[in-house]
């Protein structure tokens, strides 16, 4: 039996532990690349957090797109996973400005993350006994990006929102463009694989709120506010509910036509936990009674962020948008709006208006999930 045949007769593809164990590593990425936003929360830490998120999101998603397609493993690809690792982490450390590595450190920690990518891709094109469409540039984007880089390097670190921005550019579009083809041969994209590991990779971003708060309460100087801190439970458990429960519960399964609107859904989804979860966690470890404008601005656009998210996933798992969606769709656009004022305006935020904005978004979860389990029960007795 050829090495695509046996791949084929495992049927859909099921996420294992070395997958789960990667994506323990980039969520704890993930989650150091934004100190420098939880530092000082602002508008321009904010759009430099979602390059850098963007950044490390799109190395994951084209890892896991390899561990998709191509039954790859052994030493030598499992070696490459432990340097991506390893890159990825000390890239995200590196992006923070008062981090011991340097941001030139972080580039050349990207580079190598790229290299690695492009390697595992050249590990499946060797290891097929057939011709794999869009193989070549899946090989050569990584390493353009790896080169832009270290050129960038060698630039001011003014640039480098810049560079991060070209470095997504030239290593996602051309890949993305070789996937729409209608014929991928032996290797297609395996949609319930995908949409498993993206579940996990937003499972463990939740969990890492978590380790946020305790961080934040433990190094905090003054009194904790607990109303906070039992929100951040509740908010966590909203979203595991709204999203395991309603919008992409088991038994809607993914849409296998339309999986780059569900990988940028969940890009979405892990931008707004980790955006309001550090937000709510600052706020846990402080009594103070008001905060900067783009503190309370942000923290709206990340509840906007979910809320638009999961509104693309329900559109997206249906087929449709269905009354509570539109409605949904129309809180979120409220939210996003009520964000941008608070930004422009520059009117300073009260605590109690944060806690209202965070549970609404509780009580719109747990609305959606009781109408969803009411609906199930509801179902055999029209039958």
């Amino acid at each position: 039996m050829s090495y695509e045949e046996q791949f084929i007769a495992k049927g859909e593809r099921r996420a294992g532990w070395l997958e789960l164990f990667y994506d323990l590593a980039v969520v704890a990425a993930l989650a150091a690349s934004n100190d420098s936003f939880i530092e000082d929360p602002n508008v321009d830490s904010g759009l430099f957090a979602v390059l850098s998120l963007g950044t490390l999101f799109s190395f994951w998603f084209l890892t896991s797109l390899i561990h998709n397609r191509f039954p790859i493993d052994g030493l030598i690809y499992r070696g490459l996973l432990l340097i991506q690792m390893a890159s990825i982490l000390l890239a995200a450390i590196a992006i923070n400005a008062e981090a011991s590595i340097t941001w030139r450190g972080g580039l050349l920690s990207m580079a190598l993350a790229l290299v690695t990518i492009s390697c595992l891709f050249v590990i499946a094109a060797t290891r097929a006994d057939h011709r794999v469409p869009g193989i070549r540039v899946s090989i050569i984007s990584p390493l353009v990006g790896a080169l832009v880089c270290l050129f960038g390097a060698t630039l001011s670190r003014d640039l480098l929102p810049l560079v991060i921005a070209v470095v997504i550019s030239v290593t996602l579009v051309p890949i993305m463009f070789t996937l729409r083809k209608k014929d991928t041969g032996v290797f297609p994209i395996h949609p319930e694989h995908l949409r498993e590991r993206l579940g996990l990779l937003l499972l463990i971003a939740i969990g890492e709120g978590f380790i946020q708060l305790g961080v934040q309460i433990t190094n905090s100087e003054q009194l904790i506010d607990f109303r906070f801190f039992a929100l951040v439970l509740l908010f966590n458990l909203s979203i595991a509910a709204f999203y395991f429960d309603d919008v992409f519960a088991e038994n809607k399964l993914a849409n296998p036509r339309l999986w780059r609107v569900t990988v940028f859904a969940h890009f979405l989804l892990i931008l707004g936990v980790g955006a309001a979860v550090d937000e709510m966690a600052i706020f846990a470890g402080t009594t103070q009674s008001t905060w900067p404008p783009d503190s309370a601005g942000l923290f709206a656009l990340a509840v906007g962020a979910l809320l638009v998210g999961l509104t693309i996933l329900a559109w997206n798992t249906t087929g449709r948008l269905a009354p509570l969606d539109i409605a949904q769709g129309v809180l979120a656009a409220g939210v996003i709006g009520y964000g941008i004022f608070e930004i422009v305006l520059q009117h300073p935020q009260t605590r109690g208006g944060v806690l209202v904005l965070a549970v609404l978004f509780i009580a719109w979860s747990l609305l959606r999930v009781g109408l969803r389990f009411r609906s199930a029960k509801s179902a055999p007795v029209r039958n």
